[in-house]
């Protein structure tokens, strides 16, 4: 199965699904799918009716039947790639900061016990098992309290949002590749500056700029530390302290990983770390965590935008918020370039990346 129809049939299940909750909620309307039901701030950025629930489902049905058929003329094709594209920015619009709080969370929280663990591991010399077992614990364990705070908030619903915003955006991407006459999963022949060494140039100056943005926001979370704390809440006790330094922490650790975009320890696992030491890192891996993150930080973006629109700004906002409001956008293209750059041959189109071709042609 290639990757459109991968899409096309994620899209279409999470159509179906949303369709279904909808029609629940219409009648059931006491069920109030979206929260608490007037027990606190709704956990979407916006409430809407059941209908629109099901509306959304049912249209989504409708605009993945019609992307998968071959029948369609150009026009309709590019208004139904339209429409994905506007799903996708709709489930981003509604999804709030919610979702980004509680990644923040987990991964502060869960961040310097992996990293203890994993030095544990190398020390040891512990194999890959091992080594997994002791690392993914905390990260679970991370993971698990992320969920445990969107379900405790009443903001679990969510979680469907975000996911429909990543599935809908693939499609979106996927439906453009196959409208051009591109490969669905690779997009070549691409243009120009898609090719290995034109996104290296852009790529650096990208990733550098997006690394730079959480500085500011940790650096103020790390203050703290300091008899001169910046926007430490008065009369706030440990919790707050801890919680906040660990922030800071996450966000300076945020960056650091930005930059490993464009660092030969962002291609090959570099000596320190157990286990994998030594190996080629698949190009998905970091290319799928920084592109999700780049979705749930511009969820930042979206509600930091209509923040300062309603003029509720500081020095703060300006120094620390604004950049890292930022820092989504700019680390999508981070994210794309070091795909770019270091995309392999493709097993669904015969053509190969512009290196091995000139290797090639040279022997």
């Amino acid at each position: 199965m290639n990757a459109h129809r991968w899409t096309t049939l994620l899209a279409a299940c999470w159509s179906a699904t949303t369709a279904m909750l909808g029609l629940w909620w219409t009648l059931q309307p006491s069920a109030y799918l979206l929260g608490g039901g007037g027990t606190g701030s709704p956990p979407l950025a916006f409430e809407f009716p059941p209908a629109w629930l099901l509306l959304i489902g049912t249209g989504g049905i409708a605009v993945t039947l019609g992307l998968r058929t071959r029948r369609c003329s150009k026009s309709l094709r590019w208004a139904l790639l339209t429409t994905a594209a506007g799903i996708a920015g709709l489930c981003l619009a509604v999804s709030g900061y919610m979702p980004l709080l509680a990644l923040a969370y987990a991964l502060a929280f869960s961040g310097p016990p992996a990293l203890v663990a994993a030095l544990l591991a190398r020390a040891f010399r512990l194999g890959i098992k091992g080594t997994s077992a002791m690392v993914g614990t905390p990260v679970a364990a991370g993971l698990l309290l992320a969920i445990t705070i969107m379900v405790a908030k009443g903001a679990h619903w969510t979680l469907l949002a975000v996911a429909g915003c990543l599935v809908w955006l693939a499609l979106a991407v996927t439906s453009y590749r196959v409208n051009h006459g591109r490969c669905a999963a690779c997009g070549r022949p691409g243009a120009a500056w898609t090719r290995p060494e034109s996104a290296a140039r852009w790529g650096r100056r990208i990733t550098i700029i997006a690394a730079l943005m959480p500085l500011p926001y940790g650096l103020a979370r790390l203050t703290w530390f300091t008899p001169w704390p910046v926007a430490f809440p008065e009369g706030a006790g440990w919790g707050i302290w801890i919680t906040g330094v660990l922030l800071g922490f996450a966000s300076e650790g945020g960056a650091l990983l930005t930059r490993g975009l464009i660092r030969p320890w962002g291609e090959v696992w570099p000596r320190w770390v157990p286990a994998l030491h030594g190996r080629s890192i698949p190009v998905a891996v970091p290319t799928f965590a920084a592109l999700t993150a780049s979705v749930m930080l511009v969820q930042l973006t979206v509600y930091f935008a209509g923040t300062i629109a309603n003029g509720e700004i500081n020095l703060l906002v300006i120094v620390a918020f604004v950049p890292l409001s930022l820092w989504g956008p700019l680390l999508a293209g981070a994210a794309m370039a070091y795909y770019y750059r270091r995309r392999q041959a493709c097993s669904h189109c015969a053509e190969k990346p512009l290196h091995q071709a000139d290797l090639a042609l040279s022997a």
